[in-house]
């Protein structure tokens, strides 16, 4: 994990590559190939409807692998009642080796130690994602149904330890 630790990077979103991600436009030169998928539009539209970005949840940040962007992660919005939703993807090409996990880890590390929960949510059928949460310390603390769509709701409490 720690090898891992040092090739995955975050590094906010561009103005530029929001628009190229919102268009579909791809391959970039250090996209990697099947860079973006779907979720990773959602991110790029939150960036572009985001005016400013001086805290860590108000922007999108792109993940890099060894330098290549291979997928996105960020919060859904401003803290509400001090929590945060987090939400991130990994390109196919990338999943499976602790990735999304390290991703993940480095965004929470932002907001350590502010008194913040973060929650997100997974589909019931998406194993790979709650064991992204799981590895992270995330506890399920509820179900709910998104227009039949049954999702699992998790959160973890931030302290200064993260």
């Amino acid at each position: 994990m720690h090898e891992l630790n040092e090739l995955v990077t975050l590094r906010s979103m561009t103005a530029f590559e929001a628009s190229d991600i919102t268009a579909g436009n791809r391959p970039r030169e250090g996209w990697a190939d099947d860079f973006p998928g779907n979720g990773d539009a959602i991110a790029a539209r939150y960036f572009q409807a985001t005016s400013t970005r001086a805290k860590p949840w108000r922007a999108s940040w792109l993940i890099l692998v060894n330098g290549i962007v291979s997928g996105t992660v960020g919060f859904k919005g401003e803290p509400r009642e001090n929590w945060l939703e987090v939400g991130y993807g990994v390109v196919p090409s990338q999943r499976h080796h602790g990735v999304a996990t390290t991703a993940v880890a480095k965004l929470l590390a932002m907001v350590a130690g502010r008194g913040i929960s973060v929650r997100a949510e997974t589909d019931t059928s998406n194993v790979a994602s709650q064991s992204v949460l799981r590895r992270l310390a995330f506890e399920e603390v509820g179900r709910r149904d998104d227009e039949g769509s049954p999702l699992i709701v998790w959160e973890r409490r931030l302290d200064a330890s993260l």
